[in-house]
């Protein structure tokens, strides 16, 4: 058998995705060089007309109001968006796949329905919906940012694909994340993707593709995929919404993953929505919850949704530092700010002290490859793909476990999350008001500190990201506490201010295991008092 040639084969996969991108799509001339914030190229291309760009500014429920009372046609809305996905993958290369015709024709049949019945299909009826590479939909690839699985094309949809397509949600476009879908960067053989506010970052990962494509207004609604802050990670580097729900509320079934073979459960991936309000991310968390997809997967907590009725003020915890590495001080000043509009709105904010950050970072890294890598790097040779630094680098955090060592490890796990679960309920807050990371949006290699996130992920507890407003500007000097570890030396080093100007800065809301309903319920009210 002839070796593959891995230049060869990216080559043919660039090319055939730009190729679903319509030329009347191409941004002029006249648009490059491109600016380093290119938020603003829907507007300056001219190709979205005024109504179109009426139609990409609304969130998810606006819009699927004024679809449900005819202002829109889900057509209007499909070819918008399709032109927002163009220009965003012009400007941050988020896109894998457009897939326009597919998207009209099936805007079209929603019109149809609606105009003979009267009513929609759906509470999502005509809304446009994109999807995280790796999350399966039938007749396209589902490749985990690996080459050699670039035609492997699905013969089914996901479980929650069919979920939201039953509710009414139009798919039009597949975006990219990063190869082995396991860095919180996003690079693959499709090449890097940017970020919208500063071209020169990195979008956040493995869900880079939706973070990007959200943040240019390519997408009202984005599903992703986080089991170490894959969706978390995005929303804060691209200034949007994002939740991760605790396992066993939302269907898992039909994304692939090549972390670790099928059956394996020592870390577990959730799946959960993007976009760009809280309330749209409750939303859908409802839709799910209403499809009873529990009933088609096992798996799955039988969890009809909660309606909270929440009286009184919040008890919040705040984490401002995870005692392994202290937050750089652009996102001190967002948490700092935040803090004081909610003790401002009369919320009773604690200090939530830090509970053994390392060995939650020690544990789930062993967890997240327990074959060494041999899976991912037995993919990469299958295209003669040469393994991303940061592949290596992940992969490089653990090593191959034998089957008493992966018992054991998961015995660790279990112990562990008790113990987190003491120290919450001893804290006795109602939610949990930390950074998402360490730094804003990085420079490309260096996101290397996880552990904002991935505790979370360890303990299993539901976590949301929202924008504050706030962003790096020219007031945020470069840090100049001591390092206290090599970890915070690393992270401080590769951080610059004065290159991450325009970076958006976004904090976390984390809730107990479980309490989805409440950590959003928390999320909106937050939110109100800090961005209102």
């Amino acid at each position: 058998m002839a070796k593959p040639d891995g230049k060869a084969l990216a080559q043919k996969a660039i090319a055939a995705r730009d190729a679903t991108i319509p030329q009347e799509y191409l941004l002029p001339k006249s648009a490059y060089p491109l600016p380093k914030n290119r938020r603003g190229l829907l507007e300056s291309s001219g190709i979205l007309k005024p109504k179109e760009l009426e139609i990409v500014d609304l969130t998810l429920i606006p819009l699927a109001k004024a679809i449900a009372e005819k202002k829109y046609t889900a057509v209007e809305v499909a070819t918008a968006y399709c032109k927002a996905a163009a220009i965003a993958q012009q400007a941050t290369n988020c896109v894998l796949e457009l897939f326009q015709d597919e998207a009209l024709a099936e805007a079209q049949k929603l019109d149809d329905h609606l105009a003979k019945t009267g009513k929609v299909v759906g509470p999502l009826h005509g809304v446009p919906i994109s999807i995280k590479d790796h999350i399966r939909q039938k007749g396209h690839a589902a490749p985990c940012g690996f080459l050699y699985a670039v035609d492997q094309i699905a013969e089914e949809d996901s479980h929650l694909f069919k979920v939201l397509r039953a509710a009414g949600a139009v798919p039009y476009v597949r975006t990219i994340n990063c190869q082995a879908v396991m860095h919180l960067e996003c690079r693959s053989a499709w090449g890097a993707t940017l970020n919208p506010w500063n071209a020169d970052l990195v979008p956040g990962g493995s869900t880079g593709g939706e973070g990007a494509l959200l943040a240019m207004r390519g997408s009202p609604l984005g599903v992703g995929s986080d089991i170490g802050g894959s969706v978390r990670s995005p929303a804060a580097a691209c200034g949007i919404y994002s939740f991760k729900p605790s396992i066993g509320r939302v269907p898992n079934t039909g994304a692939e993953t090549l972390s670790a073979a099928a059956g394996y459960e020592g870390i577990i991936s959730t799946l959960g929505p993007m976009g760009r309000s809280v309330e749209d991310l409750e939303l859908i968390m409802r839709i799910i919850a209403d499809a009873k997809p529990w009933e088609y997967d096992p798996s799955l907590h039988v969890k009809p949704w909660r309606e909270i009725k929440r009286t009184g003020k919040l008890r919040i915890g705040v984490l401002r530092d995870d005692g392994v590495v202290r937050p750089v001080g652009a996102i001190n000043r967002a948490l700092e700010y935040a803090v004081d509009k909610l003790k401002a709105a009369g919320h009773e904010i604690v200090e939530y002290k830090p509970y053994e950050s390392e060995t939650s970072w020690d544990i789930i890294t062993k967890l997240y490859f327990p074959d060494g890598g041999k899976l991912v790097y037995d993919s990469l040779k299958k295209a003669d793909e040469p393994a991303d630094p940061m592949t290596d680098w992940i992969v490089g955090q653990g090593r191959e476990l034998d089957r008493d060592e992966i018992i054991d490890l998961v015995a660790r796990r279990d112990k562990y999350r008790m113990a987190v679960a003491a120290h919450w309920q001893k804290a006795g807050i109602d939610c949990l008001l930390s950074p998402v990371g360490p730094t804003p949006a990085p420079l490309p290699f260096t996101a290397k500190y996880w552990n904002y996130t991935s505790y979370w992920n360890l303990a299993n507890y539901p976590a949301g990201v929202f924008p504050t407003g706030l962003f790096v500007d020219e007031n945020d000097k470069k840090d100049t506490n001591k390092p206290r570890n090599e970890k915070e030396e690393e992270i401080y080093a590769s951080y610059d201010p004065a290159k991450a100007q325009g970076a958006p800065l976004c904090l976390q809301v984390v809730g107990y295991i479980g309490h989805e309903e409440e950590t959003l319920d928390a999320m909106k009210t937050i939110v109100n008092a800090v961005t209102k």
